[in-house]
């Protein structure tokens, strides 16, 4: 039987710009999106996105209008819920995005 090694919370480290990548998250590329929810699944993990266009016009307008890549002023919210944890914050075709997580299968 393969072990998994599954994901766990780490201390959010910002880089200078305030973009953060877990260290155990794999870096899949733009259409791998089956390969990512396979890994997902695998790790039993539920993942939720926070993004500043949606609850912070002012961090979003801030971010667009500057043209500045730093992010670190933003503070991404929580879900409600126990157990969430950031497995990134970084800049997409779409715009700054939280991708935060949390284990539903032990």
């Amino acid at each position: 039987m393969e072990t998994i090694n599954l994901i766990q919370a780490v201390p959010v480290v910002r880089d200078e710009y305030g973009m953060f990548w877990h260290p155990d998250l794999p870096g899949f590329e733009e259409g791998e999106e089956e390969e990512r929810k396979q890994w997902l699944a695998h790790q039993g993990l539920e993942v939720k996105t926070a993004r500043p266009e949606y609850s912070e016009d002012a961090i979003a307008d801030r971010y667009f209008e500057s043209h500045d890549p730093d992010c670190s002023y933003w503070d991404p919210a929580k879900p409600d819920g126990d157990g969430w944890f950031i497995l990134s914050i970084c800049d997409t075709d779409d715009g700054l995005v939280c991708w935060w997580a949390r284990r539903v299968t032990p």
